[in-house]
């Protein structure tokens, strides 16, 4: 069973000018495009594809892709707009094999799009056993420079294409189900191991999906992993989340899961998947004693201020304890998505302690302070330009270099400025997330005391 959807490339995208600030020096200027060299390069990701194993041109070769694309634009002088389109074919977990995920790609992107457009198809590996291909999609056909249309009936069409083609493979089919199932910034949120709600959903629904029996053992199950459950809109919730998902949006219809429940009542080898998967009621974390331990040395969370190291500390230690012991479980599904983000942690806690920023107002001054910095730059460069307007030939020489020099200063503490903006943000992320955990810790702790004065 496949779901599939695709969305345009679009320039400015604040995702996209963030991730390809610093694009491959390898590839011409001249050709630059943020957006679009930065969705070729998500897609064929060393880290993701096993070392490119699994990435097919059509109409253009791989390790140029990026130019045959841009070429094609500048040809029929049609650059702007829209500049491709990034699609997605996920596979249910166990259904195919690397080799068999790239095959169907290759075949629905030849099928939808091979006649007109140059394509990259590419198969991720890093998901486990939820594999994906990705398709980055040229706007503009090399072969009469149309421009791809992008209408309601072309999604419907590569989901008609890939079930098309799931069949003649003999993989299911999921019938009814939305043609487009995901949420658009996913890629940029993937491109560093990052998952997003969808994707949380989607596995913690795998598994529920095949443990559960009846919908009251479903329910029972998603509580357990901390969602709060529609049963009416068939979606789930975190406690610390805006919106809830359906499950229909990520493989999963209604009809679907009771033909599940069916296959899993029946099944000789059901008791063997729920002996080793079985979803216990929730224990409590390690997030209170490791908290409890830093602020014997730092007084986290006590005073008027909370020291912003020990959070990403206490962050660091908590991934790296539930890393080392099974037995520990972060209770929120947000929690559980932070468990793949250690290397962001540690970077942020060595930036911290790199710069002496220990508390908030030692944050909140860098930035001011890093921020005037800036603007008395800008002004010193600003200045040595208006001179130039009317300095003599050699005197020009002369400004354009200081003003060269100067820029060269502003350069890293806009990088550094970057950097700091960015931490806040973490840091009030943790502080959320630090909330909701403790809360759900609360309860289980409450839970657990009740069960045992029964």
């Amino acid at each position: 069973m496949a779901t599939t959807g695709f969305w345009p490339v679009k320039s400015n995208l604040k995702y996209t000018l963030d991730y390809a600030e610093n694009p491959n020096k390898t590839t011409a200027e001249k050709y630059l495009d943020n957006d679009l060299y930065a969705a070729i390069r998500y897609v064929e990701n060393d880290d993701k594809t096993d070392k490119r194993l699994f990435v097919t041109g059509i109409n253009c070769v791989t390790e140029i892709a990026y130019e045959c694309m841009m070429s094609t634009k500048k040809r029929y002088g049609k650059t702007g707009g829209n500049l491709a389109y990034h699609g997605y074919q996920s596979f249910a977990e166990g259904e195919v094999t690397p080799e068999e995920c790239h095959q169907i790609g290759i075949e629905t992107a030849k099928r939808m799009w091979g006649d007109k457009y140059e394509v990259i198809v590419t198969t991720h590996l890093n998901t486990q056993n939820h594999l994906h291909n990705h398709f980055v999609v040229n706007s503009v056909s090399f072969r009469t420079g149309e421009k791809f249309k992008n209408k309601i009936g072309d999604h419907l069409e590569l989901r008609k294409i890939s079930d098309e083609i799931c069949r003649e493979h003999e993989k299911s089919v999921l019938e009814n189900a939305s043609f487009f199932g995901g949420e658009k910034g996913s890629y940029w949120i993937h491109k560093d191991g990052g998952i997003t709600n969808h994707d949380q959903v989607k596995a913690d629904a795998q598994k529920v999906i095949k443990l559960a029996r009846n919908r009251s053992e479903f329910v029972t199950y998603f509580k357990r992993l901390g969602y709060d459950v529609d049963e009416t809109r068939l979606s789930v919730k975190a406690p610390d989340w805006e919106r809830a998902v359906r499950l229909s949006s990520v493989g999963f219809t209604k009809e679907y899961i009771n033909k599940q429940f069916e296959r899993n009542r029946k099944s000789d080898e059901w008791y063997a998947y729920y002996r080793i998967n079985y979803i216990a009621k929730p224990k409590t974390t390690p997030l209170k004693k490791i908290m409890r331990d830093i602020e014997r040395d730092v007084r986290y969370g006590s005073g008027i201020e909370s020291l912003v190291a020990a959070a990403f500390l206490i962050m660091i230690m908590l991934i790296k304890a539930v890393k080392d012991n099974l037995k520990y479980t972060p209770l929120s599904p947000t929690m559980r998505m932070e468990m793949n983000n250690l290397k962001q942690y540690v970077e942020g806690y060595h930036f911290l302690n790199d710069n002496n920023i220990q508390t908030t107002t030692q944050l909140y001054e860098s930035i001011a302070e890093t921020e005037q910095q800036i603007k008395t730059s800008e002004t010193e460069r600003q200045n040595i330009r208006n001179r130039i307007r009317r300095a003599s030939p050699e005197d020009k020489t002369l400004l354009k270099s200081e003003a060269k020099n100067v820029t060269a200063k502003i350069t890293p503490m806009r990088n550094k400025l970057k950097k700091l903006k960015q931490t806040e943000c973490e840091f009030d992320k943790i502080q959320r997330l630090f909330d909701t955990e403790l809360k759900l810790e609360k309860q289980a702790e409450r839970n657990k005391n009740y069960d045992k004065g029964r």
